[in-house]
C-alpha cells in the first residue's frame, strides 16, 4: 500500500514539474528600455538624464583612482597590491570613457 501512494506522490510532482517549467524558463519579451518609453521623454529630459549620469560615472571613476592611490601605499602581505591598483585605474578609465560618451549624447540631444 505504500508503494502505490509513492508511485502517485512521483507522478504528481512530475506532473507539477512539467506544467510550471515554462513559466520559469521564459525570458523577457521587451528589453529593458522599450522604444515605447524612449518616445514619452523630451531631448531636453533625456539630454539631462545622460548628464546625469556622466557624473555618477565621474564620481565612480575618481572613487577608482582614490583606491588605486590607496593600494599603491599598501606594501607587505602576500596581496599583490599592484595588480589591485591597475585593476582600479582600468575601472576607473572605463568610467571616464563612459562619462565622456554620456555628455557626447546629451550634448546630441541638447542641440
Amino acid at each position: 500500500m505504500n508503494r502505490p501512494f509513492t508511485v502517485l506522490v512521483g507522478l504528481s510532482a512530475l506532473t507539477l514539474l512539467a506544467t510550471s517549467t515554462p513559466g520559469f524558463a521564459a525570458e523577457p519579451s521587451e528589453p529593458p528600455m522599450h522604444k515605447s518609453e524612449i518616445h514619452h521623454r523630451s531631448d531636453k529630459e533625456a539630454a539631462t538624464q545622460y548628464k546625469d549620469e556622466a557624473t555618477q560615472l565621474r564620481e565612480k571613476a575618481q572613487s577608482h583612482r582614490t583606491l588605486a592611490s590607496q593600494y599603491r601605499a599598501r606594501t607587505g602581505g602576500k596581496v599583490n597590491y599592484a595588480q589591485i591598483a591597475a585593476h582600479c585605474d582600468n575601472l576607473a578609465k572605463f568610467y571616464e570613457n563612459a562619462a565622456k560618451e554620456a555628455d557626447a549624447i546629451a550634448s546630441g540631444l541638447a542641440e
